[in-house]
């Protein structure tokens, strides 16, 4: 007896369901535990980071830290090879290339994620 491509899958996807829920239970269990980190985020307030004011002790570590390193040659080299070491390493391990090219995307635009990404106060 031939057994079709359709049948095999749904053996396949039964076969994974029960070793799911015999491995991590029902969803039913498991949804309240969920839930209660999303509702305590969710109910927070999100605020966008500003530039602290010019002339105070926070701006002169935000001016050095932000300015002269994200936005300057620093974090753009860093940014760079963080991209170019991980595209060379591609083919060993593809998740850890990955991750080093967002890592090295994210460097070398901090600048404007850092002012645009809201904060959880």
């Amino acid at each position: 007896m031939k057994v079709s491509a359709s049948q095999t899958a749904h053996a396949e996807l039964s076969r994974l369901s029960a070793i799911a829920k015999a491995r991590f239970g029902s969803f039913r269990s498991a949804a309240p535990v969920a839930a209660v980190p999303m509702l305590v985020l969710g109910s927070m307030t999100a605020s966008a980071i500003t530039a602290p004011a010019a002339g105070t002790f926070a701006f002169d570590l935000y001016d050095v830290a932000v300015n002269d390193m994200l936005k300057g040659p620093v974090g753009f080299v860093g940014g760079l090879a963080a991209i170019v070491l991980s595209a060379v390493q591609i083919t060993k391990n593809w998740m850890l290339a990955a991750g080093g090219v967002l890592g090295g995307t994210a460097m070398i635009k901090a600048d404007s994620i850092t002012t645009s990404l809201g904060m959880i106060i």
